[in-house]
Protein backbone atom coordinates (compact mmCIF):
# COMPACT_ATOMS: atom_id res chain seq x y z
CA UNK A 1 0.00 0.00 0.00
CA UNK A 2 1.38 3.45 -0.96
CA UNK A 3 0.18 6.83 0.27
CA UNK A 4 0.61 9.89 -1.98
CA UNK A 5 3.51 12.12 -0.96
CA UNK A 6 1.21 14.97 0.20
CA UNK A 7 -0.70 12.93 2.78
CA UNK A 8 2.14 12.08 5.20
CA UNK A 9 3.46 15.66 4.98
CA UNK A 10 0.05 17.10 5.86
CA UNK A 11 -0.42 14.53 8.62
CA UNK A 12 2.98 15.20 10.19
CA UNK A 13 2.39 18.94 9.95
CA UNK A 14 -0.89 18.70 11.82
CA UNK A 15 0.67 16.52 14.51
CA UNK A 16 3.56 18.98 14.93
CA UNK A 17 1.13 21.88 15.25
CA UNK A 18 -1.09 20.09 17.76
CA UNK A 19 1.76 18.89 19.95
CA UNK A 20 3.40 22.31 19.88
CA UNK A 21 0.37 24.19 21.25
CA UNK A 22 0.85 25.08 24.93
CA UNK A 23 -1.97 24.42 27.36
CA UNK A 24 -2.37 24.89 31.10
CA UNK A 25 -4.80 21.99 31.60
CA UNK A 26 -3.64 18.63 32.94
CA UNK A 27 -4.52 15.65 30.78
CA UNK A 28 -5.80 13.76 33.82
CA UNK A 29 -8.58 16.32 34.25
CA UNK A 30 -9.69 16.03 30.63
CA UNK A 31 -9.54 12.29 29.93
CA UNK A 32 -12.56 11.06 31.86
CA UNK A 33 -14.13 7.63 32.19
CA UNK A 34 -17.85 7.25 31.55
CA UNK A 35 -17.92 9.99 28.91
CA UNK A 36 -19.34 9.94 25.38
CA UNK A 37 -17.57 11.64 22.48
CA UNK A 38 -19.12 12.41 19.09
CA UNK A 39 -17.38 14.01 16.18
CA UNK A 40 -17.29 14.46 12.40
CA UNK A 41 -14.12 14.19 10.34
CA UNK A 42 -12.77 14.90 6.85
CA UNK A 43 -9.73 13.43 5.19
CA UNK A 44 -8.31 11.66 2.20
CA UNK A 45 -8.33 8.03 1.17
CA UNK A 46 -5.83 6.30 -1.05
CA UNK A 47 -6.52 2.99 -2.73
CA UNK A 48 -4.57 1.52 -5.61
CA UNK A 49 -4.95 4.48 -7.95
CA UNK A 50 -5.24 8.00 -6.46
CA UNK A 51 -6.21 10.04 -3.40
CA UNK A 52 -9.78 11.19 -2.90
CA UNK A 53 -11.59 13.29 -0.30
CA UNK A 54 -13.62 11.26 2.20
CA UNK A 55 -15.58 11.97 5.37
CA UNK A 56 -17.71 10.55 8.16
CA UNK A 57 -18.32 10.57 11.88
CA UNK A 58 -18.08 8.42 14.98
CA UNK A 59 -19.22 8.07 18.55
CA UNK A 60 -17.12 6.66 21.39
CA UNK A 61 -17.75 5.69 25.02
CA UNK A 62 -14.97 5.73 27.60
CA UNK A 63 -15.12 2.57 29.71
CA UNK A 64 -12.20 4.09 31.57
CA UNK A 65 -9.45 6.59 30.75
CA UNK A 66 -7.77 4.21 28.33
CA UNK A 67 -10.37 2.02 26.58
CA UNK A 68 -12.98 3.62 24.29
CA UNK A 69 -15.25 1.34 22.23
CA UNK A 70 -16.61 3.20 19.21
CA UNK A 71 -18.89 2.99 16.19
CA UNK A 72 -17.97 4.75 12.95
CA UNK A 73 -19.37 5.52 9.52
CA UNK A 74 -17.22 6.69 6.60
CA UNK A 75 -18.03 7.41 2.97
CA UNK A 76 -15.36 6.91 0.32
CA UNK A 77 -16.37 8.49 -3.03
CA UNK A 78 -14.21 5.97 -4.86
CA UNK A 79 -11.72 3.24 -4.07
CA UNK A 80 -9.78 1.84 -7.00
CA UNK A 81 -9.91 -1.89 -7.55
CA UNK A 82 -8.98 -4.48 -10.16
CA UNK A 83 -11.74 -6.76 -11.51
CA UNK A 84 -11.32 -10.22 -12.99
CA UNK A 85 -13.36 -10.45 -16.22
CA UNK A 86 -12.44 -14.00 -17.16
CA UNK A 87 -9.75 -15.38 -19.47
CA UNK A 88 -8.68 -14.97 -23.07
CA UNK A 89 -8.56 -17.87 -25.49
CA UNK A 90 -4.86 -18.10 -24.74
CA UNK A 91 -5.69 -18.68 -21.08
CA UNK A 92 -4.39 -15.30 -19.93
CA UNK A 93 -6.59 -13.59 -17.32
CA UNK A 94 -8.56 -10.48 -18.26
CA UNK A 95 -8.37 -7.78 -15.60
CA UNK A 96 -9.77 -4.27 -15.62
CA UNK A 97 -9.47 -1.32 -13.28
CA UNK A 98 -12.36 0.76 -12.01
CA UNK A 99 -13.32 2.94 -9.03
CA UNK A 100 -16.23 2.07 -6.73
CA UNK A 101 -17.79 4.27 -4.00
CA UNK A 102 -17.83 2.54 -0.62
CA UNK A 103 -19.72 3.05 2.64
CA UNK A 104 -17.86 1.85 5.72
CA UNK A 105 -19.73 0.70 8.82
CA UNK A 106 -17.60 -0.67 11.63
CA UNK A 107 -17.04 -0.88 15.35
CA UNK A 108 -13.82 -1.07 17.28
CA UNK A 109 -11.80 0.35 20.12
CA UNK A 110 -9.54 3.33 20.72
CA UNK A 111 -6.73 2.56 23.19
CA UNK A 112 -5.59 5.86 24.68
CA UNK A 113 -1.94 6.09 25.70
CA UNK A 114 -1.37 8.51 28.61
CA UNK A 115 2.15 9.45 27.50
CA UNK A 116 1.95 13.17 28.29
CA UNK A 117 0.58 13.19 31.85
CA UNK A 118 0.58 16.97 32.27
CA UNK A 119 -0.65 17.89 28.80
CA UNK A 120 -3.99 17.49 26.96
CA UNK A 121 -2.24 15.63 24.14
CA UNK A 122 -3.36 11.99 24.14
CA UNK A 123 -2.09 9.56 21.47
CA UNK A 124 -4.09 6.42 20.83
CA UNK A 125 -4.15 3.19 18.85
CA UNK A 126 -7.26 2.08 16.96
CA UNK A 127 -8.53 -1.33 15.86
CA UNK A 128 -11.85 -2.03 14.15
CA UNK A 129 -13.91 -4.59 12.25
CA UNK A 130 -16.92 -4.11 9.99
CA UNK A 131 -18.18 -4.05 6.43
CA UNK A 132 -17.53 -2.10 3.23
CA UNK A 133 -20.79 -1.73 1.33
CA UNK A 134 -21.26 -0.72 -2.29
CA UNK A 135 -24.44 -0.35 -4.33
CA UNK A 136 -25.05 -1.95 -7.71
CA UNK A 137 -23.67 0.09 -10.58
CA UNK A 138 -22.50 -0.10 -14.18
CA UNK A 139 -18.81 0.57 -14.75
CA UNK A 140 -17.05 1.32 -18.01
CA UNK A 141 -13.89 -0.79 -18.07
CA UNK A 142 -11.07 -1.16 -20.56
CA UNK A 143 -8.53 -3.93 -21.03
CA UNK A 144 -5.98 -5.10 -23.58
CA UNK A 145 -6.82 -8.02 -25.87
CA UNK A 146 -4.37 -9.13 -28.57
CA UNK A 147 -2.74 -5.70 -28.63
CA UNK A 148 -6.01 -3.78 -28.87
CA UNK A 149 -7.88 -1.83 -26.19
CA UNK A 150 -11.37 -3.20 -25.55
CA UNK A 151 -13.95 -1.07 -23.72
CA UNK A 152 -17.17 -2.50 -22.32
CA UNK A 153 -19.88 -1.84 -19.77
CA UNK A 154 -19.72 -4.09 -16.73
CA UNK A 155 -22.64 -4.54 -14.32
CA UNK A 156 -21.36 -4.71 -10.75
CA UNK A 157 -23.95 -6.06 -8.28
CA UNK A 158 -24.31 -4.64 -4.79
CA UNK A 159 -22.26 -6.34 -2.14
CA UNK A 160 -20.54 -6.10 1.24
CA UNK A 161 -16.97 -7.05 2.04
CA UNK A 162 -15.75 -7.71 5.56
CA UNK A 163 -12.76 -5.62 6.58
CA UNK A 164 -10.44 -5.08 9.50
CA UNK A 165 -8.76 -1.73 10.07
CA UNK A 166 -5.98 -0.51 12.30
CA UNK A 167 -3.97 2.64 12.87
CA UNK A 168 -3.11 5.41 15.30
CA UNK A 169 -3.99 8.99 16.10
CA UNK A 170 -3.68 11.88 18.53
CA UNK A 171 -6.38 13.75 20.46
CA UNK A 172 -5.84 17.31 21.62
CA UNK A 173 -8.27 18.45 24.35
CA UNK A 174 -8.73 22.20 23.92
CA UNK A 175 -11.28 22.30 26.77
CA UNK A 176 -12.92 19.70 28.99
CA UNK A 177 -15.60 19.06 26.38
CA UNK A 178 -14.08 19.95 23.03
CA UNK A 179 -11.01 18.91 21.08
CA UNK A 180 -9.47 18.04 17.74
CA UNK A 181 -7.82 14.87 16.51
CA UNK A 182 -5.82 13.45 13.63
CA UNK A 183 -5.78 9.81 12.64
CA UNK A 184 -4.37 7.49 9.98
CA UNK A 185 -5.38 3.88 9.42
CA UNK A 186 -5.30 1.06 6.90
CA UNK A 187 -8.19 -1.15 5.77
CA UNK A 188 -7.78 -4.79 4.78
CA UNK A 189 -10.93 -6.32 3.16
CA UNK A 190 -11.33 -10.09 3.13
CA UNK A 191 -13.89 -12.86 2.76
CA UNK A 192 -16.71 -10.73 1.39
CA UNK A 193 -19.33 -11.39 -1.25
CA UNK A 194 -17.35 -9.58 -3.98
CA UNK A 195 -13.86 -10.89 -3.30
CA UNK A 196 -12.42 -7.40 -2.75
CA UNK A 197 -9.03 -7.81 -1.02
CA UNK A 198 -7.04 -4.68 -1.98
CA UNK A 199 -5.58 -2.83 1.00
CA UNK A 200 -6.22 0.92 1.16
CA UNK A 201 -5.76 3.66 3.72
CA UNK A 202 -7.05 7.00 4.94
CA UNK A 203 -5.77 10.02 6.87
CA UNK A 204 -8.29 12.29 8.57
CA UNK A 205 -8.73 15.40 10.69
CA UNK A 206 -11.74 15.82 12.97
CA UNK A 207 -13.28 17.54 15.97
CA UNK A 208 -15.02 15.93 18.92
CA UNK A 209 -17.37 16.89 21.71
CA UNK A 210 -17.67 15.22 25.11
CA UNK A 211 -21.36 14.86 25.99
CA UNK A 212 -20.86 13.75 29.57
Amino acid sequence: MRFPSALPLIYVGILYTVMGVPCSHAASSLVRSGSFEVGPFLGASYGIDEARVMGGGNITYAINKYILPYFEFSYFPGIGRDLNLGTLQSGSPITAHTSIPLSDFHGGVHLRLPVFKEKPVVPYLVFGFGGLRHSDRTAVVSYQSFGATVTQNLDIPAGTDKAINFGAGIRYYMTQRFGIRVEAKAYKPYGGSTGFTDTFGKAEFGIFFQLH
